[in-house]
């Protein structure tokens, strides 16, 4: 998405983010976790090419993990990258390219744990729990540097978590033929952008709370138990602000927890399907065009 396509989106001045601690600002780079492990089961984009990781699949000539990698190394506000993945050797094993394209200096591979939220948590233990924390995903193919820059120059003044959304309107605005899922508030509706600011030790709160309820997605009365059933009818039944939704979840989880509004309608596209795979490379191609 070019500058003049944020532009349509929003009237708001885009402000660059703030700087590592290097700089004038004395704030600390955020240390940037890139979930690339695989689902389990077989994942439906993978699979078409007969391959075990998605993040690995070929995009436009290249792993598709390097895209958003590329966004994270160029980002102003991200200091050092751990990659969650099954091991080094099976990562590099499996493609020896993005080996070339990666530079040992700032990018580190930390093997998967159970499941994602215990899988961060691992992250954040053998890097020190080093933060602030942005968490990200490496099927996020058309990240820009601009858009995590934006993200947590955003989340700068929270305490706890910060979680990137994009709103229904610009994605139908910019890309009408995306098919996205949304979370219906009174306000608007919004779609995740797989973009996770956890800004200091009582965010974790939140993976220690997701990871007891992450297995039960498939039977909604846990779901409800867990984050209160007046909670959960009131976000289906649209009675809920964004803000008043994510008060309510903080006091649920105990600890500060924001949407973390985007004005970029790409930042909410990623490949989940192949469906999304055909949309991401025309995207893309584009973009090498321009």
């Amino acid at each position: 998405m070019t500058m003049d396509q944020s532009d349509k989106q929003t009237n708001a001045t885009v402000t660059e983010a703030r700087p590592g601690s290097d700089d004038q600002s004395g704030q600390p780079k955020f240390t940037a976790i890139l979930l690339a492990g695989k689902r389990s089961g077989n994942d439906p984009v993978a699979s078409i090419f007969g391959l075990e990781y998605k993040a690995l699949v070929p995009l436009v000539g290249r792993p598709m993990i390097a895209y958003a990698l590329d966004a994270l190394r160029a980002a102003k506000s991200v200091g050092d990258i751990h990659i969650v993945f099954d091991g080094e050797d099976e990562l590099f094993g499996s493609c020896g390219k993005l080996k070339q394209e990666m530079d040992a200096a700032d990018v580190k591979v930390v093997a998967t744990a159970k499941s994602i939220c215990e899988s961060i948590m691992k992250a954040m233990d053998e890097t020190g729990r080093n933060y602030p924390y942005l968490v990200t995903t490496a099927d996020h193919a058309l990240l820009l540097p601009e858009v995590v820059d934006y993200f947590c120059d955003q989340a700068a003044e929270l305490e706890g978590l910060g979680a990137g959304f994009v709103e229904e309107k610009f994605i139908k605005e910019m890309h009408p033929e995306s098919k996205r899922t949304y979370l219906p508030f009174r306000d608007t509706n919004l779609s995740g952008a797989n973009l996770f600011a956890f800004m200091g030790p009582d965010s974790r709160k939140v993976l220690e709370f997701w990871k007891n309820v992450e297995n039960e997605r498939k039977r909604p009365w846990k779901l409800f138990k867990a984050f209160g059933f007046f909670n959960m009818v009131g976000l289906m039944l649209r009675q809920l602000s964004v803000k008043g939704a994510f008060k309510r979840a903080s006091k649920v989880l105990d600890v500060e927890t924001v949407a973390i509004r985007l004005p970029y309608a790409e930042a909410a596209i990623d490949v989940d399907s192949p469906r999304d795979y055909m949309q991401v490379t025309k995207i893309l191609e584009e973009r090498d065009s321009a």
